[in-house]
């Protein structure tokens, strides 16, 4: 998102769900301006990338194998048609691997990229040996910091709510189930989704005693996950591996993770 469309956003991202998890408290930090705090959270301004990206993305991939695992495990999920099955793990990818790193404890660590140098100065420069050097290299383009920022806040607030094993089960659920369209069973894929709510409120309400405090604090954080951006998620934990930041490049390889056994 550039500056000018970061700042026609403000006022009506400040309503949206997602925004609200994140910039609880006050809006602006003291002494700080709208157009400051933009500059430096827009995606124009800074990129980040993993600090040790193998460990880390090893240890994303590792959690991505076990959540397939566990959704493979689920009779109602291995029932429908494969290519259904294909479209909701395409679909819900990212926002199950989030889960599953606050499940699995996984943090991480970004620096800044290093900025590439202009068109302009390359011409002026007449830097002929670091063309020649960074022809055959793909630097890792890194991430916008607004959308680091925005997972790593996610995993900090999940993680406060010390959500338990049936919880994780149940948001799982409710994510896999998340129609999509040409599905060819919509309606049974929906009511899924409905049941595995129903399950956790349910679940909520027996643990907690009816407590309709914990069970809002999960509806949160499932709307958070179904906001998640794929692209962001991807570009953080797999296009330093896969080398490619295409959608169907991505796809292959989550796929390929899904049929692991």
């Amino acid at each position: 998102m550039s500056c000018c469309e970061w700042k026609s956003t403000e006022d009506t991202g400040r309503g949206s769900i997602l925004y609200s998890i994140l910039n609880r408290g006050s809006l602006w930090p003291q002494g700080c301006t709208g157009a400051a705090v933009a500059h430096r959270r827009c995606s124009c301004a800074s990129r980040r990338k993993l600090v040790a990206p193998q460990s880390v993305i090893k240890a994303a991939c590792e959690v991505l194998v076990k959540t397939f695992r566990f959704v493979k495990s689920v009779p109602c999920f291995r029932g429908l048609p494969a290519e259904d099955q294909h479209r909701l793990v395409r679909n819900s990818w990212a926002p199950l691997l989030l889960l599953g790193l606050v499940q699995e404890s996984v943090d991480f660590d970004t620096v800044e990229t290093q900025q590439q140098p202009s068109l302009l100065h390359k011409i002026l420069t007449h830097d002929e040996d670091r063309q020649q050097r960074t022809a055959n290299e793909t630097p890792d383009p890194g991430v916008p910091l607004g959308d680091v920022q925005s997972i790593k806040m996610f995993l900090v607030k999940c993680r406060g709510l010390t959500i338990t094993v049936k919880e994780y089960a149940f948001l799982k659920g409710a994510i896999l189930f998340t129609p999509v369209p040409e599905l060819e069973c919509h309606e049974y894929i929906h009511a899924l989704q409905r049941e595995a709510e129903r399950a956790l409120y349910e679940h909520v309400g027996t643990v907690y005693r009816g407590s309709a405090c914990r069970f809002g604090k999960l509806r949160v954080v499932l709307n958070a996950l179904r906001a998640t951006d794929p692209d962001a998620v991807a570009g953080l934990f797999l296009r330093p591996m896969t080398g490619s930041s295409s959608s169907s490049s991505i796809d292959e390889h989550v796929l390929a993770m899904f049929y692991e056994r």
